[in-house]
Parts: structure tokens; sequence; C-alpha cells
């Protein structure tokens, strides 16, 4: 983990719980029958599918919680790093998954 993400932050276990909750949402989404299980993506992992899914939520609730919950924002950003507070923690999400889930052999290079 690099000084960025600095397990002594107190944000990072509250981000971590909330990078978790995406895993899991991704898994109970697939499990209700949404095409999101890797083999319907000839090429993507388990890991890939969740990274994406993560992604195409996290942005749009971030810009959320910069409304709702500037604090929360501003603890999340504190993790990352980007030209706003938005980006910031967009950066520490993507960071925050790849503790979470490493990637392995097969998962793809481009995605966090």
């Amino acid at each position: 983990m690099d000084a960025v993400m600095d397990p002594s932050n107190p944000a990072y276990a509250e981000l971590m719980h909330e990078v978790t909750g995406y895993i899991v949402g991704y898994w109970e989404d697939a499990a209700d029958g949404h095409p999101y299980h890797a083999r319907n993506h000839p090429g993507r992992t388990a890991r890939d599918m969740a990274c994406a899914y993560m992604l195409e939520r996290y942005g749009d609730w971030l810009r959320d919680v910069a409304w709702v919950d500037p604090d929360r924002l501003g603890r999340y950003a504190s993790l990352g790093v980007g030209a706003t507070p938005i980006e910031a923690a967009m950066d520490a999400c993507e960071r925050m998954f790849g503790a979470v889930w490493p990637k392995t052999d097969g998962d793809d290079p481009d995605l966090p």
C-alpha cells in the first residue's frame, strides 16, 4: 500500500467497507439474473466484471455524495489522488478495490 492509501487514516476502513459492499452488490445482482457473470463476457474474469460494475456505479454515487455529504467525499478523497475531490475519491475507490480483490493472472491489466 502506498502513502496515500494509509491504513491508519480513519477513512480507510470506511472506504474498505464501502468498496466491499459494491463487490457484494455485484454478486447479488448477478445472482438475481443480471448478465454480470464472466461466462457471459468472453475474456473477462469475475474480478474484471465486478470492477467494471463498481466503476460504473461509483462515479454517479460520488457525485451524489459531493452534494449530500461533502465531508464523506473529503474523507474518501484524502485516500486518493486527483485534480478534484471526486477524482481523488474515485482514485481511492479504484486503489481500494485493488487492495480488497488483488489482480491475478488473466485479469484485465487495464482495470484497477
